[in-house]
């Protein structure tokens, strides 16, 4: 295989398995984390998870802050109090346990600190940080965003009903942590749509301009994971070793579209996100299939697709070891589109915009918005007003 030049980028410590979480006051000693800002949100501390993580810390005598008012779509105004709240009570680092909101969040509010504590929105762009962020650990609570490995922040401007984000190498957490026990107790349709979230992001990564050899074999072995445990974790929450594999599978997808971008899914997705508050991985979930037919039928990635079909799904692939190029892609797409129709049937997420009330005359809206989306750049062919809109049709 010819290979030109690529970078790879993927400093963060990883800490992995069952009782992971046992292994944070050591890794805050490490650093010389005394008084952490601790960061989640309201409905894990109800449920019990964000507990979790301040009873090891309280075990230990680690003295911390907590703040666990992230919204379900990180904001710039909540961004912008954290860092301000983090030099108010003298912190030191930050520990974000939550999904990508949450991390993101801390992200962002690292950022600004990095940065004498400026406002988050004008560090929006690519690679406008130049300083270090403060020590940062992240303990994902879902296996689907990866953003606790990823250079990409993803924060909603609430006042222009946008989702805006914000790419450097600065932003990638120090330290993540994946334990079984905090994502063991996710409902099946959680479980459905961030691991198609996480599926979303090596799918992508795989097909990108700016894929290379390293983020292929991560995005590959994401695939393998996923299409293996993501319909076992949904079917039984409690298999410690699902979810273990969901996790690093979240986190290899990370990794992968991390360093090879993503792709018009992401774009459109974004403008979902931002303008209908679709959640993210269900908008992944939703749009990925649909996409992938999409760029097939535009002639994008011949071949691609159906170089993951052994990973996707073992035994299509030998039926199919045959077959020409677009058979197999075409079977890859037709194995998506099955694995949501799977999980629409035994767990009822929902596979359109009608089903979850978003009004048809939004959709010209997102679709503009879709075609500036930075994701778009990374798409093989380029993703017109038009074409997001005959996608957003076809999803609705």
């Amino acid at each position: 295989m010819a290979v030109s030049g690529f970078e790879f980028h993927c400093p963060t410590k990883i800490i992995c398995g069952q009782h992971a979480l046992g292994k944070l006051p050591a890794e805050l000693a490490s650093r010389n984390l005394a008084h952490p800002l601790v960061m989640t949100d309201a409905g894990l501390v109800k449920l019990g998870i964000a507990a979790k993580l301040t009873d090891v810390l309280d075990a230990t005598g680690i003295a911390y802050e907590l703040f666990d008012q992230v919204p379900p779509d990180s904001s710039m105004d909540v961004v912008n109090e954290v860092a301000h709240l983090y030099q108010q009570r003298g912190c030191d680092g930050f520990v974000a346990i939550g999904g990508g909101s949450v991390i993101d969040t801390a992200k962002g509010a690292a950022a600004s600190l990095s940065c004498a504590g400026v406002d988050f929105a004008t560090l929006q762009g690519s690679e406008i940080l130049t300083h270090d962020l403060p020590p940062f650990i992240a303990v994902p609570t879902t296996a689907g965003t990866g953003s606790e490995v990823t250079l990409v922040a993803v924060v909603a401007d609430t006042k222009k009903h946008a989702k805006l984000s914000f790419t450097s190498y600065k932003l990638v957490p120090h330290a993540a942590i994946l334990d079984p026990a905090f994502t063991a107790s996710l409902p099946p349709k959680l479980t459905a749509t961030t691991g198609m979230d996480a599926l979303t992001h090596a799918v992508e990564a795989y097909t990108s301009i700016q894929k290379n050899p390293v983020s292929d074999a991560f995005a590959v072995k994401a695939i393998e994971l996923i299409a293996a445990n993501l319909p076992r974790a949904c079917e039984q929450g409690d298999d410690a070793e699902a979810r273990t594999n969901l996790a690093l599978a979240s986190l290899m997808a990370g990794a992968a579209f991390s360093n090879a971008m993503v792709g018009v899914v992401h774009a459109i997705g974004h403008s979902l996100g931002g303008l209908c508050h679709v959640p993210h991985g269900q908008a992944m979930m939703m749009l990925l299939p649909h996409c992938v037919k999409w760029n097939l039928d535009h002639g994008v990635h011949a071949g691609r697709y159906g170089e993951l079909l052994a990973h996707l799904d073992p035994a299509r692939a030998a039926q199919l070891a045959d077959a020409s190029a677009d058979e197999r892609d075409r079977a890859a797409c037709e194995v998506l589109f099955a694995l949501n129709e799977r999980f629409h049937e035994k767990h009822g997420v929902p596979l359109t915009l009608r089903e979850l009330g978003i009004e048809h005359d939004k959709l010209e809206a997102v679709a503009k918005q879709a075609r500036y989306d930075g994701a778009a750049l990374y798409n093989a062919v380029e993703v017109t007003v038009e074409d997001a809109l005959e996608i957003l049709e076809a999803v609705y």
